[in-house]
């Protein structure tokens, strides 16, 4: 289908696929939202180290000092890397079946969609997004109800495609000659 190469699933996303389900795409949410949730811990290392370098360059510390002031960008350090870990984390499967929503590091929520109760997908794009290449995905059913709502995805558009094109091979399987 639409995958170029093949994705072999790991851990979690493993135990949850079905018996013959095969992996279509897989993405996650945009560099922008790792970029906000990372900006202020990621701001007050680089504050940190620049401050303890600063106070090295004009001999204000020496080294014993030094070592426990560089230890400070720890503090923020675990929070940047908390955050990075729950982004890589949250993403968005298209299998041969369902779209699947997964998301927590240790912790795991999954939502999934059958294709087979998809009846129509919105996509909300802005010139942003167009640009940057991210969007949003609604996927609604027959009753009309949002069944999942992928926000800030990567590579919305082909993400869609693929959901479109397994639903149709999944209405209209092609028979072996």
């Amino acid at each position: 289908m639409m995958a170029a190469h093949i994705i072999r699933p790991t851990g979690y996303l493993k135990n949850i696929l079905g018996r013959d389900e095969k992996i279509e795409f897989v993405t996650r949410q945009h560099w922008l939202v790792l970029l906000g949730r990372i900006f202020f811990p990621l701001f007050w290392c680089a504050v940190i180290f620049f401050g303890v370098g600063a106070t090295q360059l004009f001999g204000y510390a020496e080294p014993p000092q030094l070592f426990y002031a560089y230890g400070l960008i720890i503090l923020p350090a675990v929070p940047l890397i908390w955050r990075y870990m729950s982004w890589h984390n949250h993403c968005f499967v298209m299998t041969s079946r369902r779209v699947i929503q997964m998301h927590g590091v240790f912790d795991k929520t999954v939502s999934d969609s059958l294709l087979e109760k998809l009846n129509d997908v919105k996509t909300e794009q802005s010139l942003l997004g167009r640009i940057l290449g991210y969007g949003n995905i609604v996927i609604l059913t027959a009753s009309e109800a949002v069944v999942n709502d992928l926000k800030m995805i990567s590579r919305p558009l082909a993400f869609k495609r693929a959901m479109l094109e397994a639903k149709e091979a999944l209405d209209h399987p092609v028979e072996p000659a």
